[in-house]
């Protein structure tokens, strides 16, 4: 699907008072402020929730480079008030006008290997514009993905699904409290968006047109000015694909790290920056990331290890242990995830292990 324009729906989900899983029969229907509806359904924001077919008007997109959160599939949309448009960056989160809702939602699928057994959807964030900043709202979806109900608090959900392999996993799904959304997302009135960014948008949309994102948001009138030419853009890697192996690692890093460990971001007093301007080697002072630098503050939490990352050595390293850590205050990233992501320690770990191999402290 490429992207139309973002204006208020005509054909959205539930009217008021049906299941979410329901038809709408109404435009999308922000809540007053301050006062976000008690159901996903009320926001019409979808034409069949279930399912994730989204209203008239709200925009699916993808990023490259995603946020591990324990193996769930994610859904990703946008919508912006009518005639509104967008302020394009080349770094940094673009700027969404007052009013902009970013909905994502989280889903295990019943067997991998077979998705037309569908999935079940665990929640649905939604992220919307307020004037003082970006208000995080969190809806839990009950077993018969029939209905919803907004979550302050965070609650826990037994989860289970089929992998590739065809075994069966199973685990206590979190989710996140209010204020653990605004750990990354930041505290009002300095909240902001992670994922929608150019260096994460610049790939093929959603649907099967494979039109680049960034150019359909263009062509459709949505930004303020234009963006900057394809070729000048700076982009993630995909943790899987063929690119070399510290753009890739630097992207996922970016992703997964980043909204703590950069300059402006929770962890900053720990001058561990993990976004991806600050791992650049051909720029930064390697220690800014953890090359043969003492961790400031991670107490017992390092394994025996003496440094954040030993180049050349990934199993000396505390990056390593930490993000295969899944014990409270030693896991990194410290929430968010309840497993370990095999796949992403290994992407660090072959990162760590390509660099040239330095003696830390001699």
């Amino acid at each position: 699907m490429s992207a139309g324009r973002l204006i208020a729906a005509v054909l959205v989900v539930s009217a008021l008072g049906c299941d979410d899983g329901e038809a709408a029969t109404t435009g999308v229907r922000p809540a007053p402020l301050g006062k976000p509806w008690d159901t996903l359904a009320e926001w019409q924001l979808f034409s069949e929730a279930v399912h994730q077919v989204p209203a008239a008007g709200v925009v699916p997109f993808e990023v490259i480079s995603p946020l591990f959160s324990d193996y769930t599939t994610k859904r990703r949309f946008v919508w912006l008030p009518e005639g509104a448009t967008m302020t394009y960056r080349d770094e940094g989160a673009w700027e969404l006008p007052v009013g902009a809702i970013v909905i994502k939602s989280f889903a295990y699928p019943v067997d991998e290997r077979d998705p037309s057994q569908g999935e079940r959807i665990m929640e649905t964030r939604l992220l919307v514009h307020e004037p003082t900043g970006w208000v995080p709202h969190t809806y839990v979806w009950d077993a018969t993905q029939m209905t919803t109900e907004r979550k302050v608090a965070g609650t826990f959900i037994q989860a289970s699904w089929i992998d590739a392999t065809g075994a069966t996993q199973a685990h206590q799904y979190v989710v996140p409290t209010t204020s653990e959304c605004q750990e990354c997302h930041g505290k009002l009135p300095d909240t902001e968006l992670l994922g929608v960014k150019t260096a994460q948008l610049d790939r093929p949309g959603a649907g099967d047109d494979g039109r680049n994102q960034i150019e359909a948001f263009a062509a459709a009138g949505l930004f303020v000015s234009a963006p900057t030419a394809a070729a000048q853009r700076v982009k993630f890697a995909a943790p899987e694909d063929a690119s070399d192996v510290s753009l890739r690692a630097r992207s996922y890093l970016d992703a997964n790290c980043a909204h703590c460990h950069s300059a402006g971001g929770d962890a900053n007093s720990k001058a561990l920056y993990l976004d991806f301007g600050s791992t650049d080697p051909a720029t930064d002072n390697a220690a800014n990331w953890g090359v043969c630098k003492v961790p400031t503050s991670a107490g017992g939490s390092t394994c025996g290890h003496v440094y954040d990352v030993v180049p050349g050595d990934a199993d000396s390293s505390v990056m390593i242990c930490r993000m295969l850590s899944t014990e409270g205050a030693d896991q990194m990233p410290p929430i968010g995830r309840g497993l370990a992501h095999a796949e992403g320690v290994a992407l660090v770990r072959a990162w760590i292990d390509a660099m040239e191999p330095a003696g830390c402290g001699n």
